[in-house]
């Protein structure tokens, strides 16, 4: 049972070790300004 449990366990920190990436990355994305394309020349 102990072994079980803490499968578990091993599973659910990996789990919140990505969920606190992709919230960090969704809030940088979201907190810095993008960058306009104007002023990179078009490619024809």
């Amino acid at each position: 049972m102990k072994t079980a449990l803490g499968l578990v366990g091993l599973l659910l920190v990996i789990a919140g070790v990505i969920a606190l990436a992709a919230a960090i990355t969704f809030t940088v994305v979201k907190l810095t300004p993008s960058r306009r394309r104007d002023a990179a020349p078009e490619k024809s």
